[in-house]
């Protein structure tokens, strides 16, 4: 059967997957840009405030999963978020600085709701165990890295050559679209879920009032900038408290798979912690050999970011073809041999960027590193789906994408902390202390450091999922 021949709900939800991506990432991309050139903020200011957006886009699917699981389910939830990122980026395109920070709050919270949810309803469309599941979680895969390659790419021409809001226009526009077509497949969207939720008039009474209260109370995190940091730090501790404590309540079987579930998002993190360097430490290093002379190009180093999602969507369909290959000849590969490999595959790709810094081929081994990057998140992801909607019980299903998704935003903070490590153990070490030869070395040996940790206990997780 063809790799493409997939539930017609799945391309809907697909739809929506890339305008919530598309919307996400081409805001992150104009963010401090914008700070800066509309309303005046510090530069300093203006990253703080970038780094709280991308943090709590990632988290929030967590509270998007718990409102799923205990009032609203999956498919309420989902619509709700779409409505809040079309009113979200409509707040957007007002110059008001209060506006623009209630757009933001209520852009992400919409996305949030939307994310976990979407993901979910994906693995309702098929039956249990059907081996097309891991497809269609490709292809989700897939619409994400279709949003998040047009995102910065039409939010930066829309920006130049239109205006600076006409972007967000853009985005509520393309969201409403995919919110009608939803609400058009309304009855069938969720084929396989079995749920035994009940949404009352209580709920809804409670649910929506709070929804808005919590868009205006998160929304002042973004007008009073110097309480991101300590609000995030308690954000990514709540979370995770609560993930821990949700597992109590099953049985032993159950709570073990749970448990080894949420062991295979923690060592998932260090493999975002290493491919997340393209917004640091991979764009600094491209961005000096552009000014250094050495790279002729007349295009901004962020420019070479394209190639991430660009070699996932390319490679989705080859890999796909492997692991029914590899399955049909009774040699499947299961999720913790999958982490092994993707988390390989990134150490690879940092190794490529060391490389570079004494390459006389630049170009070529640049290219090499972003495709092991992108190699190492399209072999983790898909499966990570997959596991988490075949091994989760009903009643968490949802909050399990949900705690994916965090582990994904811890990566994203972590980037940036193995980024920083990495640069101070460079300068105590200055035979290698240049080109970011050193930075590249140190992550490379990091990450390679957690794939070992993850094969040695790969036989105990195996233990706990099969229980």
């Amino acid at each position: 059967m063809s790799f493409f021949h997939q539930p017609k709900k799945l391309w809907i939800i697909s739809f929506g997957t890339i305008w919530d991506t598309f919307s996400y990432y081409g805001t992150q991309t104009i963010l401090a840009l914008y700070l800066i050139k509309i309303f005046h903020t510090e530069q300093h200011t203006s990253y703080l405030i970038y780094g709280a957006y991308a943090a709590i886009a990632f988290s929030s699917p967590v509270f998007g999963g718990v409102i799923a699981d205990k009032w609203l389910g999956s498919k309420l939830t989902m619509m709700t978020g779409c409505l809040l990122n079309i009113i979200g980026n409509l707040f957007l395109v007002s110059f008001n600085p209060y506006l623009f920070s209630l757009g933001l709050s209520t852009a992400l919270i919409g996305s949030g709701l939307f994310k976990s949810n979407a993901t979910h309803l994906v693995g309702t469309l098929y039956q249990q165990g059907h081996f097309k599941k891991e497809q269609g979680f490709t292809l989700l895969y897939i619409a994400t890295n279709i949003g998040g390659t047009l995102g910065p790419l039409i939010y930066g021409l829309v920006a130049y050559s239109l205006g600076w809001n006409y972007a967000f226009i853009g985005s509520a526009l393309g969201l409403l679209i995919s919110g009608l077509l939803l609400l058009s497949h309304w009855r069938t969207i969720d084929s396989h879920e079995v749920t035994t939720m009940s949404i009352t008039k209580e709920k809804l009474f409670i649910f929506f009032p709070g929804i808005v209260a919590f868009c205006v109370i998160l929304s002042f995190l973004f007008y009073f900038p110097n309480s991101i940091n300590p609000v995030i730090c308690s954000l990514f501790a709540i979370g995770l408290l609560y993930l821990i404590a949700a597992t109590r309540r099953y049985q032993a079987k159950e709570r073990q798979r749970l448990i080894a579930l949420l062991l295979l998002c923690f060592f998932a993190m260090f493999y975002f912690a290493a491919g997340l360097q393209i917004g640091t430490t991979i764009t600094l290093f491209i961005q000096q050999k552009i000014q250094q002379g050495v790279l002729q190009l007349k295009l901004p180093a962020s420019t070479f970011n394209m190639l991430y999602p660009l070699f996932v969507l390319l490679l989705a369909p080859c890999f796909t073809a492997l692991w029914a290959r590899l399955k049909s000849k009774g040699n499947e590969i299961n999720i913790t041999s999958k982490l092994i490999l993707g988390i390989s595959l990134a150490a690879f790709g940092i190794s490529a960027f060391a490389l570079a810094t004494i390459s006389n081929h630049l170009i070529i081994v640049i290219v090499t590193g972003y495709l092991f990057l992108s190699a190492g998140e399209l072999v983790i992801t898909p499966a990570a789906y997959t596991a988490i909607s075949d091994l989760s019980p009903a009643g968490i299903k949802s909050t399990m994408m949900g705690a994916w998704l965090l582990f994904i935003a811890i990566g994203g903070y972590l980037s940036s902390l193995l980024a920083s490590a990495s640069h101070m153990v460079a300068e105590k070490l200055p035979m290698i202390h240049q080109d970011y030869l050193g930075e590249f070395l140190f992550i490379a040996l990091f990450t390679f450091s957690v794939a070992i940790i993850v094969a040695l206990a790969k036989p105990k997780l195996s233990k706990m999922i099969s229980q």
